[in-house]
């Protein structure tokens, strides 16, 4: 006949047993999260495939085949691209006035000629001009046999030239900007960079 002692110790092995089955641990094999794509929240104003920086004195695609490039003029900065940019530079005058010098390219009409215009001169501090002002406020240019719609505006101490290209589905911006003597300088090494802009195609 079993001891109280016996019976106690049956008991207290008894109570830690169904605890033991009570608070058992299961495991669940979880799949790791996957992260996203690198920029996959992000949203570009470029279209599909844009060009991005390339070596040397050219600019064009990295990781497909490079879509346009051209040569740098003498004492321009090359710039690092942004997400709005292909290309970028800085061109300085003779007292260290400064110019900036963009390249941009956007998918189908970007809005429009007039509408791009009108948001340029917003940004010199000139008021808006019409549709029917445009032939007399711009001026068209064949660079290396392309025909572009070429803009120059100037306030007081700023002053804006750009040039328009439509291509492909796309508009292209070459737009320098800045002190108004340093850009009228510029104006004819400006002018030869258009004319050395090559894309894929030709």
């Amino acid at each position: 006949m079993p001891t109280l002692i016996q019976i106690i110790f049956a008991i207290v092995i008894f109570g830690m047993t169904a605890a033991c089955q009570k608070d058992s641990i299961n495991t669940y094999r979880v799949p790791k999260e996957m992260p996203s794509a690198p920029g996959a929240a992000q949203t570009s104003e470029f279209p599909a495939g844009h060009p991005s920086i390339g070596d040397g004195n050219t600019m064009g695609a990295t990781s497909m085949p490079r879509e346009i490039s051209w040569k740098v003029p003498e004492g321009w900065q090359e710039q690092a691209p942004s997400e709005m940019r292909v290309g970028s530079f800085l061109i300085k005058g003779d007292k260290g006035q400064q110019v900036d010098m963009s390249v941009v390219p956007l998918s189908g009409e970007a809005g429009g000629d007039l509408s791009n215009i009108n948001r340029w001169r917003g940004q010199i501090s000139l008021g808006p001009i019409t549709e029917a002002d445009l032939p007399g406020q711009s001026q068209k240019i064949t660079p290396g046999g392309r025909a572009m719609l070429l803009v120059d505006f100037a306030n007081q101490s700023k002053r804006l030239m750009a040039a328009i290209y439509h291509r492909e589905g796309r508009t292209w911006f070459f737009k320098m900007m800045g002190d108004e003597t340093t850009v009228t300088a510029a104006k004819p090494k400006f002018m030869q960079f258009l004319k050395t802009i090559k894309f894929n195609d030709n």
